[in-house]
């Protein structure tokens, strides 16, 4: 079997970077080892209202509208803060942009494992068997294990380990909200409300002795006690966020990594989204031009573009969680510093 493109993840990075690809009637084949598009969710779900001038989001992919962000300190010091945006139905929102790939052409195979590249051929495991697929170009949109990263750059590092719970909500909110506390290290707790529900959750950071479920819990007790939820789940999702930086490639030969593979989630709120899908765009545009023109030396300008467009945040943003890591026990004092909504974070 022969393809122009090979895309592992169907995740926003994967699937914008095949909706490109397909509009151009390119063959694209697009794999991942879940048995459906967007399931499990492992993200808050929200999205700033600015994504909507790269790709459309339909009323039904949308939960509820925000207007704001509320910042708590470890004082209990309350800042407000105007930040436009939505929370969605990830995977309505997943499979809404994959399907506009499959409408184009593109093949999707679920239950699909990467596993190596050996003698040219893209090895992939599919219903018990091995499978050899011939391609010009593969993409890793596979997400922060990435298989596929570990090609380039080996092993990724750094994470951020996230618990959440989708839980009823008590108040109607129309802003989400954000608690620091020094006991969630290197990471934060957060309410997301969805109308009648809110993704409720925390991260810490990895590779401390931390138990995440009692954390949450005592999380969700404050909430409780607040009377802002109700602690009865009706979803519970966990996963890991990148927050170590982009990694040091993401163009090599025929191999173009995109999204958390890529390491362009921000190293300080977690969010990839926005990434994800002008990443996997400016993916797609590189791939066209290298495949029109039989020249894979085109692929780099994704690595530019991407680079000039996001790289000088990305990297702001890891090197101030490097400085609240290592002075965290100053925590409420660097906040400001190291908080994206406030203007000292840009000082």
């Amino acid at each position: 079997m022969t393809y122009d493109v090979v895309i592992v993840g169907t995740g926003p990075a994967g699937a914008a970077t095949a909706q490109v690809l397909a509009r151009e009637k390119l063959r694209v084949l697009i794999i991942d080892k879940k048995k459906e598009v967007g399931i499990p969710v492992q993200c808050g779900e929200y999205i700033p209202a600015l994504l909507l001038q790269e790709i459309a989001v339909s009323d039904d992919a949308i939960a509820q509208r925000i207007t704001g962000l509320r910042v708590y300190f470890p004082d209990n010091q309350v800042y407000e803060f105007s930040a436009p945006g939505y929370l969605i139905h990830r995977s309505v929102f997943d499979k809404q942009l994959l399907v506009d790939a499959l409408q184009h052409g593109a093949i999707l195979w679920l239950k699909t494992e990467f596993l190596k590249i050996e003698h040219d051929k893209i090895w992939l495991a599919r219903e018990g068997k091995i499978v050899k697929i011939d391609a010009r170009i593969l993409v890793g949109a596979d997400g922060p294990n990435s298989r596929v990263n570990q090609l380039i750059n080996g092993r990724y590092k750094d994470y951020v380990i996230a618990y959440q719970q989708e839980l009823p909500l008590l108040k109607n909110m129309d802003y989400t909200e954000v608690y620091f506390d020094p006991a969630l290290f290197g990471g934060y707790g957060w309410v997301f409300p969805k109308k009648r529900t809110a993704n409720v959750g925390i991260g810490v950071k990895t590779g401390h002795r931390i138990k995440v479920k009692e954390l949450f819990s005592q999380f969700v007790a404050r909430l409780v006690k607040e009377k802002k939820v109700l602690d009865s789940p009706v979803r519970i999702t966990t996963g890991l966020i990148p927050v170590g930086g982009p990694v040091p490639k993401t163009v090599w030969k025929n191999i173009l990594l995109v999204g958390d593979a890529a390491g362009q989630t921000h190293p300080i709120t977690g969010a990839g989204i926005p990434q994800a899908v002008v990443c996997g765009k400016s993916a797609g545009r590189a791939i066209i031009k290298a495949l029109k023109n039989n020249n894979l030396d085109y692929l780099i300008s994704y690595e530019d573009e991407w680079r000039q467009r996001y790289f000088a945040e990305l990297n702001r943003a890891l090197q101030k969680r490097k400085k609240m890591e290592v002075e965290w026990d100053r925590l409420h004092e660097l906040l400001k510093v190291c908080w994206v909504s406030f203007p000292e974070y840009y000082g």
